[in-house]
């Protein structure tokens, strides 16, 4: 999908969160986020013929099946919408959908959305039997943020209007399903590589005979190299820089440390074990989680100083550009201070319960800094 799309995409979902605070029953929800959603795919939302509103499918008197939109296409319809008030928990109400899926021979994907979740599912297994899982699922307060990933992007292409196949949605679904799983399990072998992971990439680089004493070392270094690639590949896409292209910008430059923190590495400039776990997810994190590019290019501006007992992380200056204390060896893995103002403690098993509080307290950091230097320059009266 074009830049031009994505663009729109994301102004257009600026604009239902903006109004969704003003949706506080299913009809406001269908009048102002649904049917919208359903224009900007191409479908005329004022045409009857093309939009029925409360579309029925019943099986006799008493067994009533309805639906709040179907989508026809030559007066059948190819597309059921299940709409709930803006936000209902939609795992709990796949029922109905379910039921008229089922009902309508015709139907081909079934969609239930709270207006600013939509989740869209098709029939990949068995004809007319609705899939458990959702092929695709969209959130419009992360389309807003402008976090569309290239799955979403091309999963939305394929339902509009001029593109969408109701006889091939099934077969594409079921590969969008796979492609999820595919990404599940590799996300888990990149965090938790197996020893057969770690063993065929080894061979693989000429390592060989590695004993088992050692294969934690070695599944480190494969944890980390799976971190690089991603690092790499969002500076790519973004067309930003890359070791390749203007040398390595994988390690931050190295200010010269106070007496107080302990001797860097001379060697690499950079610290080991768990401390470097977390210092590496910092910079690689950030590039993931950071969209505007004079936010992004200031990732190489973070360094650290390693005292005993603490591990400091800031962005140019120590005091002025703190992000978080680091404690290593406390009762849970990591054990961060992000101050008072940025979120406090965080005590935590997982790198990515922290991706919250670093993202405000960089780009607060950050936002500090440019007042400092523009009140710096502005010349003074008199």
């Amino acid at each position: 999908m074009s830049d031009d799309f994505r663009s729109k995409f994301r102004i257009f979902s600026e604009r239902m969160v903006s109004v969704a605070p003003r949706c506080t029953n299913e009809e406001s929800t269908k009048l102002f986020l649904i049917l919208p959603f359903l224009n900007f795919l191409g479908y005329d939302d004022r045409n009857p013929d093309e939009v029925s509103p409360e579309h029925s499918a019943d099986f006799a008197e008493k067994f009533k099946n309805r639906v709040d939109f179907a989508i026809l296409r030559g007066g059948v319809p190819v597309i059921a919408v299940e709409c709930k008030a803006l936000g209902t928990a939609l795992k709990d109400e796949r029922g109905q959908l379910r039921g008229y899926f089922n009902a309508v021979q015709t139907v081909k994907m079934g969609v239930i959305t709270d207006g600013l979740i939509y989740e869209f599912y098709a029939d990949s297994d068995e004809p007319n039997l609705m899939d458990q899982t959702a092929f695709l699922s969209i959130d419009l307060r992360e389309i807003a943020k402008g976090k569309i990933e290239d799955s979403v992007d091309e999963g939305l292409r394929s339902l509009h209007k001029g593109a969408f196949d109701p006889e091939n949605i099934g077969a594409e679904a079921k590969r969008k399903l796979i492609f999820q799983n595919l990404v599940q399990q590799i996300t888990k072998l990149a965090e938790e590589p197996t020893e057969a992971l770690v063993r065929t990439l080894l061979q693989n680089v000429g390592v060989s005979h590695v004993r088992t004493k050692a294969l934690d070392e070695y599944r480190d270094l494969v944890r980390n190299a799976f971190r690089e690639f991603v690092n790499m590949r969002i500076l790519q896409r973004l067309d930003l820089p890359t070791k390749e292209k203007d040398g390595d910008k994988s390690i931050p430059p190295v200010a010269v440390a106070a007496a107080e923190p302990l001797p860097k590495d001379e060697a690499t400039g950079t610290i080991d074990g768990m401390k470097k776990e977390v210092f590496d997810y910092v910079r690689m994190r950030l590039a993931f989680l950071i969209r505007e590019e004079d936010l992004f290019v200031e990732i190489d501006k973070i360094d650290f100083h390693d005292y005993k007992g603490k591990f400091v992380v800031f962005y140019k200056r120590e005091r002025a550009g703190r992000l978080f204390d680091f404690f290593d060896g406390r009762s849970k893995k990591y054990s961060f201070d992000f101050g008072p103002s940025g979120g406090g403690e965080i005590t935590t098993d997982r790198l990515a319960d922290i991706d919250e509080a670093l993202l405000a307290a960089f780009t607060r950091r950050v936002k500090d800094a440019d007042s400092v230097a523009k009140r710096g320059s502005t010349p003074r009266a008199g």
